[in-house]
């Protein structure tokens, strides 16, 4: 969380009020009066945000585990143990969608692999290389490797 201008501002003026009002209280029991108030209401307000903060969290939490929370809400054995026979029988129900999903998720992305293997090409083994043919592959690898701006092959048939 950051803070703004205004709030850093905000902030400073009351420290300075703290410190004015320390200032100017006479007598030492009043000024440890002072200073024990002062710190039981940043304590109070540190608080009051921890217990704000605690229960976004617990929220979220019931929210993500619904199942354990509405468990532990049953009143009973009997309405834990019917509560747990009914989960099993959705899990069930859910696990064939869940299952055809998966299988669904690795088919495409079987079928994106084969796509990607056929863009990389196995050389021809009897192909006969002119020094034209060998330079252009060169220069092609060159560039798929991000490198032709800096690199360029020439080869040259010396017989």
């Amino acid at each position: 969380m950051e803070k703004t201008t205004q709030q850093i501002e905000q902030e400073m003026m009351e420290l300075n009020q703290q410190f004015s009002d320390f200032l100017h209280t006479k007598g030492i029991g009043a000024k440890f009066k002072l200073a024990f108030n002062n710190m039981k209401q940043s304590a109070r307000a540190q608080h009051q945000a921890d217990v704000e903060q605690f229960n976004a969290i617990k929220a979220k939490s019931a929210e993500e585990n619904k199942d354990f929370v509405e468990f532990l809400h049953a009143k009973g054995f009997k309405a834990k143990l019917h509560l747990v026979i009914e989960n099993i029988k959705r899990g069930a129900r859910e696990s064939r969608q869940k299952t055809a999903e998966q299988i669904a998720k690795v088919r495409a992305q079987t079928q994106a692999n084969i796509a990607n293997a056929g863009a990389h090409k196995a050389p021809v083994v009897n192909q006969t290389y002119t020094a034209e043919s060998l330079a252009e592959e060169f220069n092609a690898f060159l560039k798929s490797k991000g490198l032709d701006s800096q690199y360029t092959v020439v080869v040259t048939d010396e017989e």
